[in-house]
């Protein structure tokens, strides 16, 4: 059965990989209680600590919600990169370009989003990536008659090379996008979000 969730009203929240509790509204910020329902309903595992990212923001006609992210005219990435003179540990693969962020292989991702086929995913893995998980240079190899295009509101759980895409919006539009990343993550990045309610000074 098909998981769907309701996004809230727009409110231009953001908010990336931001530590929570799964399941526990009450872990991160009051701001962020207009996906109280969301969070509450939707993990991995109840009590486990995972990473939540929130990502509204107007998003203009004919480009992606990842925008200047990708290095191609296609937004085609996957969650983890892989240095290739680098072994990590369990197959797994490193956040971004510095690397200083390590997630093990068998880290799963729930992805949502509150408009209809702007983001598009094939059920395959990608494991020769690019350092910061950018294949748009290998986009040939994913076609989009093959891909699964999400609906507003569709929860798709990925892993951490599991090719997807952000597809340019035909008008301009608030775009809502939700992240949740499971347990397993090592280190932050500097603009990693900080949650004052778990690590408070």
């Amino acid at each position: 059965m098909m998981t769907m969730i309701e996004f809230p009203m727009f409110s231009g929240l953001r908010c990336l990989m931001m530590p929570y509790i799964q399941g526990e509204p009450g872990s991160v910020p009051k701001e962020y209680y207009p996906y109280y329902d969301i969070i509450q309903s939707l993990y991995f595992k109840k009590g486990d600590i995972g990473f939540l990212t929130i990502d509204e923001s107007v998003v203009e006609q004919g480009k992606p919600h990842r925008g200047d992210r990708s290095k191609t005219d296609r937004a085609l990435h996957t969650e983890a990169g892989r240095h290739p003179d680098k072994v990590y540990a369990w197959g797994g693969g490193g956040w971004g370009s510095s690397h200083r962020t390590i997630l093990d292989c068998g880290v799963e991702i729930l992805l949502a989003n509150n408009l209809d086929d702007s983001c598009a995913v094939w059920d395959t893995e990608h494991p020769e990536t690019s350092l910061d998980g950018d294949i748009g240079h290998e986009s040939w190899k994913y076609p989009y008659e093959e891909a699964v295009m999400m609906k507003a509101g569709e929860v798709c759980k990925i892993g951490i090379l599991t090719p997807h895409e952000s597809l340019p919006v035909k008008e301009n539009t608030k775009r809502q996008f939700l992240r949740i990343v499971s347990s397993g993550v090592y280190g932050r990045e500097s603009y990693f979000t900080q949650n004052p309610v778990l690590y408070r000074s």
